[in-house]
């Protein structure tokens, strides 16, 4: 089966469907990985710049966005490389009201087991230590 990597302007097009010749292609093409005629693919990073261009461009409220990147992820056809993480990202960025990264960052520390994320993003970070992941700034902190 042909395998087909997709960027950022493919997926705001299908979902914003404000470039109307490009989201009909876009549609096209889902469509076409739903009915298993092929497999799309795309990364954790090209789902984080979707995010971003969303929230500060669009303006588009967190719980819409999310429903938009969990209806990709379940999508039949379509792939994220280093997906694993995404529910748990969705969750902290409207849970703990983080920017999209920061909840991508905290969810991959997480999932890998790691209980330490040295960062001096306090505002952000320190959100994390009910889900067992302590912000830390030097070494002083973690053998503290």
């Amino acid at each position: 089966m042909q395998k087909v990597f997709f960027d950022t302007s493919f997926l705001l097009r299908y979902y914003l469907n404000d470039v109307l010749v490009q989201a009909k292609k876009a549609r096209s093409m889902i469509e076409a990985a739903i009915n298993g005629d092929l497999e799309l693919v795309t990364d954790l990073v090209v789902i984080c710049e979707m995010v971003w261009v969303m929230d500060s461009y669009y303006e588009l409220d967190r719980q819409s966005i999310v429903e938009k990147i969990n209806n990709l992820y379940q999508t039949p056809g379509i792939s994220v490389i280093n997906g694993e993480i995404l529910p748990n990202a969705l969750t902290g960025y409207v849970e703990k009201n983080v920017d999209f990264t920061d909840a991508v960052i905290a969810a991959s520390a997480i999932s890998n087991g790691i209980s330490h994320i040295a960062s001096f993003d306090k505002k952000h970070m320190k959100r994390w230590s009910d889900s067992g992941l302590e912000r830390i700034e030097s070494l002083e902190d973690l053998f503290s």
